[in-house]
């Protein structure tokens, strides 16, 4: 999967312009964990929503396997990529059977007739799940939390995708529940060797299933490189805040982070040409205002936007 210059535009209620993605480059290689990190309203996800054709970009492309998404056919690309949301409650229909929401893409997406061989897959993807077999005939109101997020995974992977995304696959769920998740989303990529675009705002996540790490303000990329290397070398002002916020505060854009802005909230002009997070930075002097930096590699693979960091 690939990002080229990738911008996203909005209209707000008022007329203006809302900016979710600007300029975004990223790629995910073959059977790579890439985890998109940052505060709620950042733009991870709709960049995953991006990737999965459910919407194009205001400019820019994105590529899987060197071709536009623009240019599959809906069901060819169901089959290729898929997205896993974040809430089983709404994602799911509480009238339908485990069964219904297993069968329906082995239909519809990899067409596969014999009723056998159907089964076979729903079975053998439920015992990879921990859930036995008997959960087919179960309806999805019948499910715990822990239990239809599992079936969220199963859905997706069901197809054996070629990439996913796994948009805080971990958030509806309790800690202990969590841990399990983590573990069952890691064995199925490695399995089948798919790539995943992980969304998070909980930096732990991340570190248990991303290769690399891609740090987002304000729908820009401030910092990327190896998930050791981002976390136990954060460069960019924002990444160290990003770090020193838990998750819970992250969710309700409290604490540090946002401490010098207005109820979290930072208004960005629409021809602001600065680095957004000058806004709230400790570190920000007269050319962080006037110039936007652009991501500069300052070791191996580790790049970061940042004049005080990369000049």
């Amino acid at each position: 999967m690939e990002f080229r210059n990738v911008c996203q535009y909005f209209n707000d209620k008022n007329g203006g312009i809302v900016t979710a993605a600007e300029d975004v480059n990223l790629s995910i290689n073959y059977g790579e964990a890439v985890a998109l990190v940052g505060e709620s309203g950042s733009g991870k996800t709709t960049l995953g929503r991006l990737s999965v054709g459910l919407g194009r970009p205001s400019k820019g492309e994105i590529l899987l396997n060197g071709k536009n998404l623009s240019m599959f056919k809906r069901q060819e690309l169901r089959g290729k990529a898929q997205y896993i949301h974040q809430d089983p409650y709404s994602s799911l229909d509480p009238y339908l059977s485990v069964r219904e929401v297993l069968e329906r893409p082995l239909i519809y997406v990899r067409d596969i007739k014999d009723p056998e061989r159907r089964e076979e897959i729903m079975a053998r993807m439920l015992d990879g799940m921990g859930l036995e077999s008997f959960y087919l005939s179960k309806s999805v109101r019948e499910l715990s939390g822990g239990q239809k997020q599992r079936i969220l995974l199963a859905r997706a992977f069901v197809i054996e995708p070629e990439y996913v995304v796994a948009d805080e696959p971990t958030t509806m769920v309790d800690f202990v529940r969590r841990n399990e998740i983590i573990t069952l989303l890691s064995n199925l990529r490695t399995k089948m060797g798919t790539s995943v675009l992980l969304i998070t705002h909980d930096v732990s996540v991340a570190s248990k299933l991303s290769d690399r790490v891609a740090v987002m303000y304000k729908g820009e990329i401030v910092e990327y490189g190896a998930t050791s290397e981002v976390l136990d070398n954060p460069l960019h002002p924002y990444t160290l805040a990003l770090l020193s916020v838990t998750p819970e505060k992250l969710m309700k854009q409290e604490g540090p982070l946002l401490a010098a802005t207005r109820k979290g909230t930072v208004v960005i002009p629409s021809k602001f040409e600065g680095c957004r997070y000058s806004f709230v930075c400790p570190y920000a002097f007269d050319r962080c205002r006037g110039e936007r930096p652009r991501l500069i590699e300052v070791s191996p693979g580790h790049k970061v936007a940042c004049f005080k960091v990369a000049g």
